[in-house]
């Protein structure tokens, strides 16, 4: 009795060694543009924030106004009882969705003040919540304050000096300069 043998079916060593090449090649040719498409999404998202901030920025603006308080800075104690007038936080505001965010000049007051009520009210009304962003002073910037991403979070010392730009700054008005919004992203 002859025992019939199937062929045996598989690859070869050549085929397997060609197929291992084709996705060596692609990979190499797909990884670039996979993080490259990484540096274009976090650019996309430094420049959307700044298109909100300032599209708020506007929009906070035009409440004061109405509120008659956009040429105003401070004062003292009650400020003659105006309504928009917060004596504990010493500071004039607008009603943001529910939220006082805290004015000067009629713009939003930078996140970067000494009251925690002001800095935390801003990054509600603008969603800047601290496990997405970073916020610290730019320098080179008038002292303006910079928005992070907390994907950047490494380079807060670089940023502050300007030596790396993957951020918002926003400047806030005060008697010698207009409010600002720029958006960097080189270095994303």
């Amino acid at each position: 009795m002859l025992l019939k043998r199937s062929p045996i079916s598989g690859f070869t060593l050549i085929e397997l060694i060609i197929v291992i090449i084709i996705l060596a090649v692609l990979s190499v040719i797909a990884v670039p543009k996979l993080l490259d498409l990484s540096s274009d999404a976090k650019a996309a998202k430094v420049r959307s924030l700044a298109a909100l901030i300032s599209s708020q920025n506007q929009l906070t603006f035009a409440k004061s106004n109405l509120a008659n308080i956009e040429t105003l800075e401070g004062c003292t104690f009650q400020c003659g009882n105006h309504p928009n007038w917060d004596a504990r936080v010493g500071e004039y505001f607008i009603d943001a969705s529910g939220t006082r965010l805290y004015v000067s000049f009629g713009y939003p007051i930078a996140p970067l003040s000494s009251s925690t009520q002001v800095n935390d009210n801003y990054r509600q009304v603008f969603g800047l919540n601290e496990q997405e962003f970073y916020i610290t002073v730019a320098r080179t910037e008038q002292s303006a304050t910079a928005i992070v991403p907390v994907a950047s979070a490494d380079k807060l010392t670089e940023i502050a000096n300007g030596t790396y730009k993957c951020h918002v700054v926003y400047g806030a008005p005060t008697q010698t300069r207009d409010y600002f919004v720029r958006a960097y992203s080189d270095d994303c």
